[in-house]
């Protein structure tokens, strides 16, 4: 009698590798075409084409529903969230005063209505859309590749940091890897690409209001 768990893991295989091979290209390949010194219009010409991609295949898993794009949960701040926010701006304010005096809340005091505009454009036409790819898209499309909850945590992050290789910075690199293991544990937990796009724009925000905009390339005058 044929192996009926076997016969069914044989037949998932090819879209298994497909899995592979997407998640590769739309999350490896793309990003590093950004980085590497080819012409703008390749650069854009790739991203327009992954975000395309990414869009068609949301569609088909019926990504957009009203659920999916907020979620039950999305009012829901836990303490650990509030408190880790609270942790990072007393550091990042207290480093940012003893090493870079000067950019401490430099375009907030210098130009707020510059802060407000980047701010919301930021928050609503940056972070959410980036969040929709990095969390929903990447937990719904791929998480049942990796069996080991933590190390998929891991891997969401790094493909999370990976993403930012073309600023070339290594602190970005850094900050980005550790926002993305935040992000990931808060989408992971409360299932909303509402609430994580939140907390995603109060850290992007604040090291903008820190006088860190250059660093992300945020318009700094």
């Amino acid at each position: 009698m044929p192996d009926v768990a076997a016969s069914s893991t044989i037949q998932n295989q090819p879209k298994m590798y497909f899995l592979y091979l997407e998640l590769i290209g739309l999350f490896l390949i793309s990003p590093l075409m950004l980085a590497l010194p080819v012409a703008v219009w390749i650069k854009m010409t790739t991203v327009f084409v992954a975000v395309f991609y990414c869009v068609l295949v949301s569609k088909k898993m019926k990504l957009f529903s009203q659920i999916n794009l907020i979620g039950r949960q999305w009012q829901k701040i836990s303490l650990s969230m509030a408190i880790r926010f609270i942790l990072f701006v007393f550091i990042s304010t207290v480093l940012i005063w003893l090493y870079m005096p000067q950019a401490l809340f430099s375009v907030l005091l210098g130009n707020p209505w510059l802060w407000i505009s980047i701010s919301l454009f930021y928050s609503i036409l940056s972070v959410y859309p980036q969040e929709f790819i990095y969390r929903l898209f990447f937990f719904k499309r791929y998480q049942h590749l990796v069996l080991n909850g933590h190390v998929f945590i891991l891997l969401n992050a790094c493909i999370f940091s990976f993403a930012h290789l073309f600023f070339q910075n290594t602190l970005v690199f850094l900050l980005t890897f550790v926002g993305g293991v935040l992000f990931a544990l808060t989408y992971k937990k409360k299932q909303s690409l509402l609430l994580v796009s939140l907390e995603h724009s109060a850290y992007g925000v604040w090291l903008f209001t820190l006088g860190l905009g250059d660093m992300l390339a945020f318009p700094s005058a």
